[in-house]
């Protein structure tokens, strides 16, 4: 019997090329799947980083200007907004409340002035006498005037950081009142010397500018401290200035943002403004609206979101009824 040649075992070239073929067929098809998903997640979380981004630093705000103008110098006329559409800024003002003591922090007077040091307490350097706006008062004893020891207490808890201050001078007959932003830098320590025979002490403040030459003891100018709050966009971030703090001070509160649009609702009349300076009629205030609009990029797929807030700054009928407030 002649031996049965068996063919051995495997697949041919053909049966191998079908396969590879058909595995590349379905690994095109996973991959598809799989592309169109990440870009469906990537776009989503785009959406999601935007929303969370911008949204949050509206919040946050709409918050400050709701507040605005709380316990604010209202018989000064200042404004408790103040704000730009065409500069993308707003800055809140409030006024800072009372010490833990209770003790309200006082307007100071200009006693001197020097470039951007101010003497708030004392007689001007070499005389003996103070005015009675600049005397120094000492009623509970502990080594400081009585009306600079709560500024003490309060830049102490502030971390002796700058702050925010207002430079105003009175409306004298014709000559209307006015008032100019500022920051207080540094308290200086109590100076003690003797003049013709007389302990002279006197306190003086270094401010981060110097002192316009408006600004004069001779005119009863004050110096006053505010709590104020300035949102800023500045290239495509969204800052946040606290107290004295500069441009480039300021926190980043948002990223990607593109726009910032600010506008008010004013009544009496009735009229829309898209910016109010720092003695713009704060009572003739409806509601001021916010808009941000964010981007957020994932993969190369950019997100665009805006999103908007219409606030009523609860301070407003207290401003409307305060007599002689703006």
């Amino acid at each position: 019997m002649s031996p049965v040649i068996r063919r051995a075992q495997g697949f041919t070239l053909v049966e191998l090329l079908i396969a590879m073929a058909l595995l590349m067929v379905v690994l095109t098809i996973a991959f598809n799947i799989f592309s169109g998903s990440n870009k469906l997640v990537e776009t989503d979380t785009g959406r999601v980083m935007a929303q969370q981004n911008a949204q949050t630093a509206l919040d946050l705000m709409a918050a400050d200007v709701r507040q605005a103008g709380e316990n604010l110098e209202l018989d000064l006329g200042i404004s408790g907004v103040e704000f730009s559409d065409t500069a993308n800024s707003i800055t809140v003002r409030r006024s800072i409340p009372p010490q833990a003591s209770g003790i309200k922090l006082a307007r100071l007077p200009l006693c001197a002035v020097s470039g951007t040091t101010a003497q708030i307490v004392g007689p001007v350097p070499g005389s003996s006498t103070a005015t009675a706006r600049c005397t120094y008062s000492d009623g509970n004893s502990d080594n400081e005037d009585d009306n600079v020891a709560p500024w003490r207490t309060y830049f102490s808890a502030q971390g002796g950081k700058p702050q925010a201050a207002l430079l105003y001078r009175p409306a004298s007959g014709s000559t209307p009142a006015l008032i100019k932003s500022t920051t207080v830098r540094t308290i200086q320590a109590q100076q003690i010397e003797t003049v013709a025979g007389t302990t002279v002490r006197r306190v003086s403040v270094v401010l981060g500018t110097a002192v316009p030459s408006d600004f004069t003891p001779a005119n009863n100018s004050l110096l006053i401290l505010v709590d104020e709050r300035r949102y800023m966009l500045l290239g495509t971030e969204l800052r946040l200035a606290l107290g004295g703090q500069t441009d480039s001070e300021a926190q980043p509160m948002a990223f990607g943002v593109t726009d910032l649009k600010l506008s008010a609702a004013l009544t009496g009349p009735t009229e829309t403004v898209t910016s109010m300076d720092l003695t713009s009629s704060f009572r003739r205030v409806a509601s001021v609206s916010v808009g941000l609009t964010a981007q957020n990029s994932g993969q190369g797929k950019l997100s665009t979101r805006t999103f908007t807030a219409t606030i009523f700054p609860r301070n407003i009928e207290t401003a409307r009824s305060t007599s002689g407030a703006k």
